[in-house]
């Protein structure tokens, strides 16, 4: 081998190793640096020519194992966001300063007193009394579902906000990822910057990715609505909820185009918040609400039937749960409904009624669905029985509809639907009925007086207990959905406890999921300074012997030199 080619070698490995101890050095600086995969260089043989040289500066990262610590991070914070309100809600319905099953035994204790002597002014006033503590403490804890509604639609806003903030990011790292491989630019920060932003947005919202060859990801959530395609990201908007307009919905704007996207979206924190909306919260409301209104239907019955201190027939202890405004908002009709309608909905039967929501969408202009939100139960106009005349519904799953004047009766699980529009219905026209969500707001003591209990049964004297007894008995009748009133009360709090247990330990194990892979990916990824300082030692002695090398071939050249 010539001098020449050995000083070759030589110069080739001193590049080399210089290139390999640079790599280490950036390594070892940006060991604390969040998101950053480790680097290795690439040696090969130059072939032919002998020597060494750098194919490549390898960054150490796993594409499968990114994509699932982003999944297990959308995972968990959607477990998160959905335990933390859950968690609210548990400890609301159970304590005893919020409690209804508490403030309803203080009720019927103070009913009691009226019971054991009826004629005694000051316990009837004492009973009217824990009355309105009982109005208040049923409108209070609506109030405080009402402000964690309001929690969450600022969270969702919030959270959207982030999400515009990441994607936008996003979008500008594949700009500058483009560019780049055009030039043939290093990108291994680069790539590691957008790993870091796309977990990021994992923690606020699902999606799916298709990388590119230059390095670019395009990202899609919902049901392949495109995020993020290559320098160009779509906004999300905070819209209100076509049919309830006190609920905050996700929108994705694509140029001039806005679509509701709410319902296709799962995983982060916005997907949590919206599962617990739809699954907790609103339930919860319709629960309260259920317990409120069958309470007061039944109370205000069984009053209606005694007489009171005076003589006279007793008059409703509570607000008729029927109101003119009660009966109005019920309904929600969709924003982008053809036709508009004016509705109703009376209670017929407060036994009858159901802790839910109900949804009917018009398929045809003469046929309509019926859902019941809480079970999924469906009926079909073809299903129910039909009157000719609206004034005939009077039974459970009747209904009488004018297709060309456009109205319609509809009965099911204890109220009485009427919608009548301008002009009649057209396919597509949705609408929400609510029977029980604002029953816990509008539960109002109507009785200002004491003498006005109705205590007495209507046959004997004003001073009998009669009716009382009555009135007493019903704290244990299974009025609502075969359920006493405290017994409902405890089957929701039950349900609530469950569902906060199960989410406690999806958490948990969310959690462990993640921790566990964001271990293997830091084992691959990460930086050991205790590998990069051998490494460090490695190609320092590697970089000296190459300056040997160089030294040993201009010995030789120097002595060749000389001999001639």
């Amino acid at each position: 081998m010539s001098s020449f080619n050995l000083l070759n070698i030589g110069t080739q490995a001193l590049q080399s190793n210089t290139s390999a101890l640079s790599v280490v050095g950036q390594n070892i600086a940006n060991v604390n640096t969040p998101g950053y995969s480790m680097q290795r260089v690439d040696l090969v043989a130059r072939e032919n020519l002998g020597g060494v040289q750098v194919r490549d500066v390898q960054r150490m990262a796993n594409d499968f194992l990114t994509s699932q610590v982003n999944a297990d991070t959308s995972a968990y914070n959607s477990a998160l966001a959905f335990e933390q309100l859950a968690n609210q809600l548990d400890n609301m319905l159970a304590s005893d300063v919020s409690s209804i099953s508490t403030a309803m035994d203080d009720y019927f204790g103070a009913l009691q007193g009226a019971v054991d002597d009826p004629s005694n002014l000051a316990n009837r006033e004492l009973f009217l009394a824990q009355a309105d503590a009982l109005v208040r403490r049923f409108q209070d804890l609506d109030s405080s579902l009402a402000r964690q509604s309001d929690t969450l639609n600022s969270q969702i806003e919030s959270s959207v906000t982030q999400v515009n903030s990441l994607s936008q990011g996003l979008a500008q790292i594949n700009d500058q990822l483009r560019l780049a491989a055009s030039s043939g630019a290093a990108t291994n920060e680069l790539l590691d910057e957008r790993d870091r932003v796309m977990e990021s947005l994992a923690g606020y919202i699902g999606f799916t990715t298709v990388p590119q060859p230059n390095g670019e990801m395009n990202l899609f959530v919902g049901n392949g609505e495109p995020l993020v395609m290559g320098g160009t990201a779509s906004r999300l908007l905070t819209v209100q909820d076509s049919l309830d307009s006190s609920q905050r919905n996700v929108a994705l704007q694509i140029g001039s185009s806005i679509s509701d996207i709410t319902s296709q979206l799962s995983g982060g924190k916005i997907g949590g918040l919206l599962d617990y909306r739809a699954d907790v919260l609103n339930q919860a409301k319709d629960e309260m609400g259920l317990i409120a209104m069958v309470f007061a239907s039944s109370m205000n019955a069984q009053q209606l039937q005694g007489l009171d201190l005076d003589g006279n027939a007793g008059e409703r202890l509570f607000a008729d749960i029927n109101t003119s405004a009660a009966v109005a908002d019920r309904v929600l009709a969709d924003s982008g409904n053809a036709s508009s309608a004016a509705s109703s909905v009376n209670i017929v039967d407060a036994g009858g009624l159901k802790a839910s929501a109900y949804e009917l969408v018009f398929n045809t202009d003469s046929s309509f669905t019926v859902t019941r939100l809480s079970d999924g139960v469906r009926w079909n106009s073809n299903q129910l029985n039909s009157e000719a005349v609206a004034g005939d519904v009077d039974a459970n799953q009747e209904f009488s509809f004018d297709t060309a004047g456009g109205s319609l009766t509809l009965q099911v699980d204890g109220f009485r639907l009427q919608l009548d529009s301008a002009s009649s219905f057209v396919k597509g026209d949705k609408f929400e009925i609510q029977p029980t969500r604002s029953g816990a707001s509008e539960l109002a003591l109507e009785l200002n007086s004491g003498r006005g209990l109705a205590l007495a049964d209507s046959v004997g004297g004003v001073s009998n207990n009669r009716n009382a007894l009555a009135m007493s008995d019903l704290q244990f009748a299974k009025l609502v959905d075969g359920s006493s009133y405290q017994e409902q009360y405890g089957r929701q709090i039950e349900r609530v406890g469950s569902i906060t247990a199960t989410a406690q330990i999806t958490t948990q194990s969310s959690k462990a999921v993640l921790d566990a892979n964001l271990q293997t990916k830091s084992s691959l990824s990460g930086v050991n300074l205790d590998e990069e300082a051998a490494r460090l030692v490695q190609f320092q002695q590697a970089y000296q012997a190459s300056a040997r090398l160089i030294a040993a071939s201009q010995t030789i050249f120097d002595s060749l030199l000389a001999v001639v």
